[in-house]
């Protein structure tokens, strides 16, 4: 059986995990869009909005 050059498959495993870890920070990008309003339905100014479960947030504008 031949033998593969190490160098070739360094070169291959280096880019088969960065294929990998691309596909895993592109997976982690939404984006979330809408209207913060009151009881009333008026827009909310300068509303904090987090997301649940991290200490990501955001604070509304107009």
């Amino acid at each position: 059986m031949k033998q593969v050059n190490p160098r070739i498959y360094r070169t291959i495993l280096t880019l088969v995990l960065g294929l990998f870890l691309s596909v895993g920070a592109y997976a982690q990008n939404i984006t979330v869009k809408g209207t913060v309003t009151d009881a009333t339905g008026e827009p909310v100014i300068g509303a904090n909005v987090l997301e649940k479960g991290t200490t990501n947030g955001v604070i509304t504008d107009i």
